[in-house]
């Protein structure tokens, strides 16, 4: 049901439409000034003199101009919005911007009062200048402070790691802005984009991180409380929604004993809710890319690991058998959408992920210890760097190996 659903998805015969369009008495290209609560963390969009960052907001009121003169008017829906760097990076640790005079916690839940236009072309309203209009009251105002909060603090202690701590806050909160330009690049040339992409990786991570205190196979809720945390943290990319309602939903089911819910059945079951409930999302690269890798490693990766058991050892056949499964899905799709495709990902993959999963290990220890003992942070950092640049070494290997296409 649901590859014949993503079918005529991508086929253009069933329309998905996105939900939460704006309305307003006020039309979007008259708009000079929203009110509105972010809906998103800002990721970084551009570099050099014009840099900028994007995200989603929900607008809640916009005004506008006209010969005559203005009008405001009550707002519904989301829209896209491009924020200067010299707004979101107010607080950012070694930024230039840090030493301006106003600072703005820009993070999702928070609510500002922007002037600007619209971007008809981009499809996107181009931010100005802000006004912060504060966090509402409530719980879910308090929990969303709490979290931006705690992520500006989190980018303010990996920051004295340098280059490895720009690494450590891609993969455990999703902010790439402190990450080596050269290696972003590496990555992609070397096949090892989805590393750096939260996703079901880094879900497992956790959830095998949280299982250790409560002991396998027991506590399944402290497991699921600790992997929603971190959830909550890093913010739902696509592919890390995808990967929390996968373990929901199979957790749920095993649990439960509902009958043949294998991993095929359940995926299926999270394709059709992330397209109800996300739709926004399927349009996009990493929505596309994730469900394609699982499907291949779901439909692919036994037989395929069948026929490599008779010449390579089981702890390698296995992660060999889904990294083949995986590139064989996706090589498709990173055709259409970027014009080329890196086989040495296949491999790459088998050598880089562990040393991934080490240095998220060693990420997590070393926060603590800064954290508790600050002397420590010297050493924690000497350590990461270390894991870092074996990390970059090899990231740097594969992608000398040629890639397929025009990238």
């Amino acid at each position: 049901m649901a590859l014949f659903l993503a079918a005529l998805i991508y086929c253009g015969a069933v329309p998905v439409k996105e939900s939460g369009v704006y309305g307003s008495l006020v039309s979007l290209p008259s708009v000079d000034l929203l009110e509105c609560r972010l809906c998103s963390s800002p990721a970084r969009l551009s570099g050099g003199p014009g840099a900028a960052y994007g995200c989603r907001a929900e607008v809640l009121r916009s005004s506008g101009s006209f010969p005559g003169g203005s009008v405001s008017s009550e707002a519904r829906g989301c829209i896209s919005l491009s924020l200067p760097a010299v707004l979101v990076e107010s607080l950012y640790p070694g930024r230039l911007y840090s030493k301006a005079g106003n600072s703005f916690l820009l993070e999702t839940g928070a609510s500002f009062r922007f002037t600007g236009r619209w971007n008809a072309k981009k499809g996107l309203f181009e931010v100005r200048g802000a006004e912060d209009l504060g966090w509402g009251k409530g719980l879910l105002p308090v929990l969303f402070r709490l979290r931006a909060v705690a992520r500006l603090y989190f980018r303010r202690l990996v920051a004295s790691w340098g280059r490895a701590g720009g690494l450590v806050l891609a993969l455990l909160s999703g902010s790439r802005e402190y990450l080596d330009a050269d290696m972003s690049e590496l990555f992609r040339r070397a096949g090892l984009s989805h590393v750096l992409a939260l996703s079901g990786m880094h879900l497992s991570f956790f959830s095998s991180f949280f299982s250790c205190f409560t002991g396998r196979g027991r506590g399944f809720l402290p497991v699921l409380l600790g992997i929603s945390c971190f959830v909550f943290f890093a913010g739902l990319s696509p592919s890390l929604f995808r990967a929390f309602l996968f373990v929901i939903l199979l957790s749920s089911c095993t649990r439960l004993h509902v009958p043949g819910a294998d991993g095929r059945t359940v995926m299926g079951a999270v394709f059709l809710l992330h397209v109800l409930l996300r739709p926004a999302d399927v349009q996009t690269a990493a929505f596309m890319l994730s469900y394609a890798a699982v499907a291949g490693i779901l439909f692919l990766s036994a037989p395929v690991e069948r026929r490599l058991a008779p010449f390579l050892p089981p702890a390698l056949a296995s992660p060999l058998s889904a990294s083949l499964s995986a590139f064989t899905a996706t090589a498709p799709v990173s055709f259409c959408l970027f014009g080329c495709i890196a086989p040495a990902g296949i491999i790459a993959s088998v050598v880089v992920s562990p040393l991934i999963g080490l240095f998220m290990a060693a990420s997590l220890v070393s926060v603590v210890a800064g954290l508790a003992f600050p002397p420590l942070v010297p050493l924690c950092s000497f350590v990461l760097n270390q894991l870092f640049f074996l990390i970059e070494k090899l990231a740097a290997f594969f992608a000398l190996f040629p890639r397929i296409g025009m990238g």
